[in-house]
């Protein structure tokens, strides 16, 4: 879960992005039913560890595909949020939320997507995230 602590943590830390989603709803996981919108979740796609040949390091490289989905009201929130969430993960290197990041890199959009019964339109960006992890 470190990709996404890293991503949850550059988000929740960004000022431009606060001032449009409080940080109590920008959450690491799915988010609760009746959360008020806009809101963000973060969660991992997958992920895969670099081996090596010695493979007795004391950390190894981990990469995880994490995805950022913004849940809003409107068709151009969610397209001023995920801007602002694009500037919130810069190409990242060195020690973010404890980790040593190796990187955070933007990937696939997401499609648009809306809920016309709860009028919630909603969008995703993923970020490859490079980071070292403890072997023990």
């Amino acid at each position: 879960m470190s990709g996404v602590a890293i991503v949850r943590y550059l988000l929740a830390n960004n000022s431009n992005l606060l001032a449009q989603v409080p940080a109590v709803r920008i959450r690491a996981g799915s988010l609760p039913l009746n959360t008020v919108l806009p809101a963000i979740s973060v969660t991992q796609v997958s992920g895969v560890q670099q081996n090596n040949l010695a493979m007795d390091s004391a950390s190894y490289l981990v990469e995880d595909r994490v995805q950022v989905t913004v849940l809003a009201k409107t068709y151009p929130e969610i397209k001023t949020i995920l801007d602002l969430v694009r500037k919130a993960c810069p190409l990242s290197h060195g020690t973010v939320n404890g980790f040593t990041c190796e990187g955070v890199l933007p990937d696939i959009e997401g499609p648009d997507l809306e809920d016309h019964v709860q009028g919630v339109h909603s969008q995703s960006q993923d970020f490859m995230v490079s980071y070292q992890r403890s072997a023990t």
